[in-house]
């Protein structure tokens, strides 16, 4: 039996380590569209304490990715610009730049790569309120 044999669901979790769970449940939800799954809720202390979780999925995503906001720190973490980054695949990355921009986000310039197959994306970074990386990406072809 392998890994994939052993798994129970087609779900990926991305756990991000927050310093104030509401105001991180506001970024994602007003912002980039996720909803909460209630089910998943941990309210600790009654007031989103330390360990407390709340887990958040997106239609577009169709129940793949959720993401799950742990409250593991106390206050934001220093700005980084590289490590792990949950990127999201956007249709039109010029728009997505400028909504994001919009909403009072600071967003990275548009880079460009190509794989060694000749496959072309465009994609950007930003972050959250706790400075974890976030990017938006576009494949080209």
């Amino acid at each position: 039996m392998d890994f994939k044999q052993m798994m129970q669901t087609d779900q990926v979790i991305i756990k991000l380590s927050v310093s104030d769970v509401l105001k991180a449940q506001a970024f994602y939800t007003e912002i980039l569209g996720f909803s909460v799954n209630q089910g998943y809720t941990i309210n600790a202390g009654g007031n989103y304490g330390m360990d407390s979780y709340v887990q958040l999925h997106h239609e577009g995503l169709k129940g793949a990715v959720a993401l799950g906001l742990f409250k593991d720190i106390e206050q934001p973490m220093a700005p980084q610009e590289t490590g792990t980054a949950a990127t999201f695949i956007v249709k039109d990355i010029v728009s997505t730049r400028d909504f994001l921009i919009a909403q009072g986000l600071e967003v990275g310039g548009i880079i460009e790569n190509t794989s060694d197959h000749g496959l072309i994306d465009h994609f950007a970074f930003f972050a959250d309120p706790d400075n974890n990386t976030l990017v938006i990406r576009q494949n080209m072809n």
